[in-house]
């Protein structure tokens, strides 16, 4: 082979590398052109759908922080009527034992006064009896 053959050998060869690459190119850019349309309408449909479950998860979040705040709230309001229970039921046993005592008081100086005065009636009506007595 001659020199001029080489390089028209290497010539189409070139030729042929050329081709080679642009159909290369060409079927990227159709594979790609395939996957993309085949892919991108799942994948948006994939986003949207995981921006709906992100946003159901803050919803979700905030109505857990709102029920654990109104927890907590109740809970110390429980908290504060067992404690003003237990208080006013202290108070109520201290009153009536202190009325208790009172009327026990005032019954016992009630009862010694009638006694004092039954006894008197008493002794007027052994007085009255012996009056009698010698007058008969």
């Amino acid at each position: 082979m001659s020199i001029e053959e080489l390089r028209t050998k290497i010539a189409e060869r070139e030729s042929e590398k050329g081709k080679v690459e642009a159909e290369a190119l060409t079927k990227t850019t159709a594979t790609e052109s395939e996957i993309n349309s085949t892919f991108d309408p799942k994948i948006s449909e994939l986003k949207g759908q995981m921006s709906i479950a992100q946003e159901e998860v803050e919803n979700a979040q905030k109505l857990l922080n709102e029920v654990r705040t109104k927890l907590g709230n109740a809970k110390e309001n429980v908290k504060k009527i067992s404690n003003d229970i237990k208080m006013n039921e202290r108070k109520k046993a201290t009153a009536l034992r202190d009325k208790i005592r009172e009327i026990q008081v005032n019954k016992k100086a009630k009862l010694k006064y009638l006694n004092t005065k039954i006894k008197e009636l008493y002794t007027q009506i052994r007085e009255i009896e012996k009056e009698q007595a010698v007058a008969r």
